[in-house]
């Protein structure tokens, strides 16, 4: 498959055109030859993550946090130019979906997070950069599951919030919205003690584990939809 209708069908997908993201959403580095018939995808665009789609006989590297942010790359230089330089020597393209896969309704993070929770009546909330990119809902039933670093329990008719990522500055605003819990990856000490203050029931999942649930729903969709192999590192 070509790669610019990989690009077309997760940017429809996705609805990219309704985010003002800090990441520099879409192809991030491009790769000789347009042809792709792997696809790699991967939390984050690092050296180490474009060595596995390498092994793995990748041409294309999904991933949630790319290496381009804000005004884009000023110096070709450290840390940036070494996954540039692998990604090069390996003829491998990097595509970053950031916010639109934290808040997509049909692969988003959040959403999957609220599948496994067994949340219902959903409703987005926590605004980020003008984007509503979490969710809140109400458990239905007892639920003890492993979700990252943590064990969370749900009883009946809490109120989650939800909000992958390191989100714990929601954790005061999930309280105001009356949940009894307030799910996210990771938190600053500041926020911390802002959710204590507030009596905000602040659970930290890991930021990186919390972002691993919308690349391997993305990736299970390419598989199915557009026929092409795919390999989640």
């Amino acid at each position: 498959m070509k790669l610019r209708q990989i690009e077309r069908w997760i940017e429809r997908e996705l609805e990219f055109e309704k985010f003002d993201d800090v990441s520099n959403n879409g192809l991030q580095i491009a790769r000789e030859g347009d042809d792709i018939k792997v696809i790699a995808f991967a939390v984050d665009g690092s050296v180490a993550s474009i060595k596995s789609a390498a092994k793995a006989g990748a041409q294309l590297l999904v991933v949630h946090h790319g290496i381009s942010w804000g005004g884009g790359i000023r110096r070709l230089t450290g840390p940036q130019y070494n996954v540039v330089k692998a990604a090069m020597d390996a003829n491998i393209a990097l595509y970053a979906v950031h916010l639109p896969l934290d808040a997509s309704l049909k692969y988003g993070n959040n959403r999957e997070i609220a599948r496994l929770l067994g949340l219902r009546n959903l409703q987005r909330a926590f605004s980020y950069h003008g984007n509503l990119i979490g969710l809140v809902g109400m458990s239905s039933r007892r639920v003890e599951v492993k979700l990252g670093n943590r064990s969370v329990v749900l009883r009946p008719r809490q109120k989650v919030g939800v909000c992958s990522g390191g989100a714990g500055e929601f954790a005061v605003e999930a309280k105001e919205l009356g949940c009894n819990v307030f799910i996210t990856g990771e938190a600053s000490w500041g926020e911390v003690i802002a959710a204590q203050n507030a009596n905000a029931n602040l659970t930290c999942c890991g930021h990186y584990e919390t972002e691993t649930f919308g690349v391997n729903a993305l990736a299970r969709a390419v598989a199915k939809r557009l026929g092409i192999e795919v390999v989640v590192l």
